[in-house]
This record gives structure tokens, sequence and C-alpha cells, in this order.
């Protein structure tokens, strides 16, 4: 009864917190997701303004490439982080974020080559990037919605966002909509939204860590 009685504490721990590494993780995963976006705006906002400028500026267009390029190892590093996380729950999802987050730094990295080599705006640029960061959102959401470390109904916040999103992206490809202006825009709000609570959730309460441990 002894025995069973001083278990039962550590047992209630491991299901109601999270251990110190695991909490680290989910504050650095809500940085880079939050980081990530804000390069991204600021920079493709500098790139925009440096080719729509009647007197543009070549200190927006290097800016705005530093930008991107600094978006594309933020989304690296998050790959690198969550797979940690994801390994031991849904090994081959985890490994396919990561792939396709670092495709995503390559895709920037290369968009950023192309406006410093160049003097021509690309205005599908986005698209090319929004296709990438929309497959691998939905990887990472099938994979939270499956092994459960943040509630579920965040989890299909992105399960049902990111196809929205990647069935935009396309769909603006082919000139079907424009996803930059008017109600096109409408398509980025659900996985918009998933990546502006995920962090927030993340920075308050953390991956759950029974799931991971147990």
């Amino acid at each position: 009864m002894t025995n069973r009685t001083l278990q039962m504490p550590a047992a209630m721990n491991r299901r109601g917190s999270t251990t110190p590494s695991t909490r680290n993780t989910g504050v650095l995963v809500g940085l880079f997701f939050l980081a990530a976006t804000f390069t991204f705006a600021i920079g493709n906002a500098l790139i925009h303004s440096y080719f729509s400028s009647a007197t543009p500026h070549n200190a927006a267009r290097i800016a705005g490439v530093l930008l991107l390029g600094c978006c594309g190892l933020v989304v690296a590093a998050n790959g690198t982080a969550m797979r940690r996380i994801l390994s031991p729950l849904t090994p081959i999802r985890s490994r396919a974020y990561f792939a396709l987050r670092v495709t995503e730094c390559l895709t920037l990295v290369a968009v950023g080559v192309y406006f410093l080599t160049g003097h021509a705006q690309w205005n599908a640029y986005v698209l090319a990037v929004y296709s990438v960061s929309g497959a691998a959102g939905l990887v990472l959401s099938s994979a939270l919605l499956t092994s459960r470390i943040v509630p579920r109904k965040l989890s299909m916040l992105g399960v049902i966002g990111y196809p929205v999103f990647l069935v935009g992206s396309v769909s603006a490809m082919f000139n079907l909509i424009d996803i930059t202006h008017g109600a096109g825009m409408l398509a980025l709000v659900p996985g918009g939204l998933f990546e502006l609570i995920l962090p927030i959730w993340l920075f308050t309460k953390g991956f759950a860590s029974h799931q991971i441990e147990g």
C-alpha cells in the first residue's frame, strides 16, 4: 500500500505537467513560428516597396532579401525542433515535416538570390513559398492531431485550414483567384490563425509531455 501511494503523485505529475526540456522546445517552436511570420511579412513588404516605388532604394531590396533568408533559417530550425518532438510519436511525418521545412528554406534562399541577381519582379514567388509552407503545415497539424500533444480543436484548425490554404495557392497559380488581395485572402485566414494560436498555446501550456514520454 505504501509503495502504491508513493507512486500515485509521480503518475499524476507525468499526466499533468511538462518536463523542462519539452517546455523549452515548445517555447522555441512558438518563437520560430512567430519569427517566420514576421520576417516573411516584412521582407515581402520591403521587396514589393522596392519594385513599386518610383524611386526605388536598393537598401530596401537587400533588407527584404536578408529577411527572407532569416525566415528560411527559422523555418528550417522549426522543422529540426519539431522532429525531436514528433519522432517518437509519428516518425514518418516528423521526417516529412523536416524535409518540407528544409525545402521551404531552400525556396526562400533561391528567391533571395533571384532578387539580388535580377532586376525584375516575380509576383508569383509567394505562391511557391505558400505551397511548400501549406504542405508542411498540413503534415504538422495531422501529426499533432494523431499524437495529441496539443488540444484536438487546435490541431483540427490546421487540418482544415491548410488544405484551404493549399487550394487557394494552387488556384492562384492558375490565375483563378488572387490570394494577395480582396476576398481571395480568406484562404489565408484558417492557417494563419493556427500559426498565431499555436505559439500562444506553446508559450503558456507547452506540449503534453506525457504523450511524448509515455
